[in-house]
């Protein structure tokens, strides 16, 4: 049985792909520190630790028996986080995820499943975007998009240098019911500002960045999950980078219409955007569906409608 250590294991997106994981036959150790919403009380069939993945020493002490790593800890927010704490995200994102490559590299842990962003993608002009066009555009805007394409690159490194092997998540964005979102708008993922606006605030007028036709793409958690908890570990996707979302594109207006839930028509404020909010994000997935038959199990208004029952 391979003992796979999963970073940021309490957050929303490896809630569920740890019992993938589980079901595959690993032994699952979650590490995280609360870092975003404060202690999380649940019942777990795995073994967690509790943890600052910044201190080396810590990650040292953890590594000792592990077989491959799931690396999803990072600082996350939205477009009005990665503009309110650049130098955490920066500085902190890449801290721990040297020392967790050095610590594999001490313990001889095998292989790294790093969960990248399409943020690497921000200044990218090719629509949709294939994973080899992250390093033909322009470096990304944000700081969070930046660290998470040095974080591929120091993936890259180690497995030249070292031979660890790595594989590469890009998750565009997610439909999630179980993200909290924060009081100051855009700290957290627009779908989680949207739902605490639109479902339990009822704000109409709904506050909005800039003209509200940005593009995006949301795919419904559990498809993202099921292909990282999969695959992670499959020889198969050894030292390849893969994006994972539904390529169907909609608006942050459209997005809203399909939340809300009133009864008189839905009206918007402006608020003053970003200016490296990035205006449209599509991704390609041929090369998932092509090499891991990954392919999104439903459309956006269904995965919208699927959270909200969830949440009702």
């Amino acid at each position: 049985m391979k003992k796979i250590l999963v970073t940021g294991s309490e957050g929303s997106l490896m809630q569920y792909v740890i019992p993938v994981l589980l079901k595959k036959g690993y032994e699952v150790i979650g590490v995280d520190n609360f870092a975003r919403y404060g202690e999380i009380e649940r019942k777990r069939n795995y073994k967690f630790i509790k943890g600052d993945l910044t201190d080396p020493e810590f990650v040292d002490s953890i590594m000792e028996g592990i077989d491959g790593v799931v690396q999803a800890a990072a600082l996350i927010y939205g477009v009005g986080g990665f503009n309110k704490y650049p130098a955490d995200i920066l500085s902190k994102d890449i801290v721990l995820h040297q020392n967790i490559l050095w610590a594999m590299k001490k313990h001889k842990v095998s292989k790294i499943a790093y969960i990248s962003s399409s943020m690497v993608y921000e200044r990218c002009n090719n629509h949709p975007s294939k994973e080899e066009d992250a390093f033909e555009s322009t470096i990304p805007s944000t700081d969070y998009g930046m660290s998470k394409l040095v974080g591929e690159k120091l993936c890259r490194a180690f497995a030249r240098q070292y031979g660890i092997n790595y594989v590469i998540w890009r998750p565009f964005n997610i439909i999630t019911p179980h993200e909290v979102a924060e009081k100051e708008q855009g700290l957290s993922h627009v779908f989680a500002d949207f739902i605490k606006n639109l479902i339990v605030e009822k704000k109409n007028p709904l506050p909005i960045f800039g003209d509200g036709e940005q593009i995006r793409c949301f795919t419904w958690i559990e498809d993202i999950a099921n292909a990282i908890g999969e695959y992670s570990f499959e020889s198969k996707t050894d030292n390849e980078t893969y994006n994972l979302g539904n390529p169907e594109p909609i608006t942050m207006k459209e997005l809203a219409r399909l939340i809300y839930q009133g009864t008189d028509e839905l009206t918007f404020e402006t608020v003053k955007e970003y200016s490296d909010d990035v205006t449209i994000r599509i991704p390609d997935i041929s090369k998932a569906t092509k090499e891991l038959g990954f392919k999104p199990s439903k459309k956006v208004k269904d995965s919208v409608k699927v959270c909200l029952e969830k949440l009702n």
